[in-house]
Parts: C-alpha cells; structure tokens; sequence
C-alpha cells in the first residue's frame, strides 16, 4: 500500500496509563494537525544503553516481563504515540480504542524515516540515540497486549578511528527484503549493514556536505533493487488522511474527530470517533503527546 505519515500532535492528550517517573525533555516538533511537542529520553552520551527501570507498561505490565519473541498484530491504526516514552500502538479503525502496543527503549530517538525503521513484518526495528550510537533490536511480548522492542540491543556501526574519530549515525531504516539496515553517517556516507555482522559496514552512497546534520531531512531512499538512491532533501510526508490496505477507504482526521470517507463517493465523511483511546478507553489526557500515524494495516 502506498504509505502516509501523518502526525496528529494532540495538546492534552496523553497516554493516561504511563505512570512513569522518568524526566521528560521536551522539544517542539510540526504537526499537521494540532501543534505538540515530543520528549525523548536522554541516553546521557551516546555510550552503551542504560538498562530500563522497571515500571508499569500501558496494560500495568513491568517493562521487562516477557513470555515470547513474536511480532505485533498489525491489523488497524498504527502510530507512534510519543511522550516520556515512544509506544509503536495499534488501534482500532473503528472505534480508536487501544489494541496493542509496544514501548522503545527509554534512549532511543527515533528514525525520520518512521514506518521503513520497523523490519516489514514490524518484529525489528533501528534507532539512534542522542549520541549517535546505532542500534537493532527485536520484539519481545509481554503479558496482555504489551510488548518491547530492543530488550537485547545490537549495537551497529564500527568503532572509533584514530584520524576520523567516533562514528555518528542518524536515519537508520531497514532495506526492502528486512535483511539490511541502511543509515546516514557523520560523515555524510550512506551505509548498510547486516545485524548478525553489526562491525561490517558497506559504504552505499555519499551524500551533499552536511547532509547527516539535517536529522528530519531525508536526501536519500533505497530502491526495490536495494540499491541506495540520492534525491532532493524533503522532509517525511505528512497528510491528514490514511488510506485503508485496500484502497476503498480513508480515514480523514479534523478537529472533530475521526471520519471514515468511501473512495469515489460523493457522500459526506461517516464519522466514527471523537479521540484515540488509551487501555482504559479514556481519551489521551492531558499530558502534551505527539500521535504519528504510520499507516491502516
């Protein structure tokens, strides 16, 4: 399906359930819909990651307690829910209840290219840290509907040089086949590597003098063929409609609400709710959070 980034960054609106203790560092990001801002944890440098603190999750789960590796079930809305924490979320097309969801590692600062930095199957995903240290990681379930990504992380990217110095990484994504891992380089180097092989970096591309240095703007992507293709800096895409997997129908968001529009219809726009719901089915509270929806699966 084609792909729509769509960021609904929603004042007040918060994930009510997060009983975090955590810091929040919050900077402003642009959103389509309504303006917010976005914390990210810190990693305190860039070094080895810090181990999570144990917390209740979304469904009052410990972030470390696990039962199996499998992968989300990616059927509905997803998003990326971002606050103290950055939650990949599934909700219901219908109803905007929450499903499912998964937090990021505390550390991670996650990719401008959204969707493409979760493995096609979404059981991996890649990510940076304020420091620019690289990083793979898998999903781990937990109990109820909540899971982790990155409990075990891969640390990707070589190590420091006597003449270049320490490596930093920003946009990291995943190639076509989900094999590869691609990323922008200091240096303003595209390269790839294979997380099973994480010290073996293949130089893809060069890119424009200090294009690593532009995080949110992506000058390159990566064809079917694998191959890493320059085109003109543009920030990701965003719209204010997601289309379903089929292409039949579309969901419209406005300050109203949640609207479900037919392809081809001249009908108005069926509304089908007002907010997103946390676990609780209480709308996201009053909290400032950022709601990035990567796509209807």
């Amino acid at each position: 399906m084609s792909e729509v980034l769509v960021t609904t960054a929603v004042p007040g609106e918060g994930r009510g359930r997060r009983r975090r203790r955590w810091p929040v560092g919050a900077v402003p990001v642009l959103a389509v819909l309504l303006a917010g801002t976005v914390a990210c944890g810190g990693d305190g440098g860039g070094g080895q990651p810090p181990a999570d603190k144990a917390g209740p999750t979304a469904a009052g789960q410990s972030p470390s307690a696990k039962t199996e590796h499998k992968s989300l079930e990616m059927k509905g809305l997803v998003a990326l829910v971002s606050g103290n924490l950055t939650e990949l979320v599934v909700f219901d097309e219908t109803t905007g209840r929450t499903k499912a969801g998964a937090f990021l590692p505390q550390y991670a600062v996650p990719s401008a290219w959204r969707r493409q930095a979760f493995s096609p199957d979404w059981h991996s995903v890649v990510w940076t840290t304020k420091g620019g240290d690289l990083y793979f990681g898998e999903y781990t379930s937990g109990a109820g509907p909540n899971g982790n990504y990155g409990d075990t992380p891969v640390h990707i990217g070589g190590k420091p040089t006597y003449s270049g110095g320490k490596p930093g990484y920003t946009q990291p994504r995943f190639g076509p086949d989900g094999k590869r891992v691609y990323f922008l380089a200091n240096n303003d180097k595209v390269y790839s590597a294979d997380p099973k092989s994480p010290d073996d970096l293949k130089e893809e591309a060069t890119l424009g003098s200090g294009a690593s240095a532009q995080e949110n703007e992506l000058a390159w992507d990566i064809a079917a063929s694998g191959q890493v293709e320059k085109r003109q800096a543009a920030s990701p895409g965003r719209d204010s409609e997601v289309p379903a997997p089929d292409g039949k129908r579309t969901l419209v968001k406005n300050g109203s609400g949640w609207f479900l529009k037919e392809t081809g219809s001249s009908a108005e726009p069926k509304f089908l709710f007002e907010h997103l719901l946390d676990y609780d089915e209480k709308p996201l509270a009053n909290k400032s959070m950022t709601v990035d929806v990567l796509g209807w699966y």
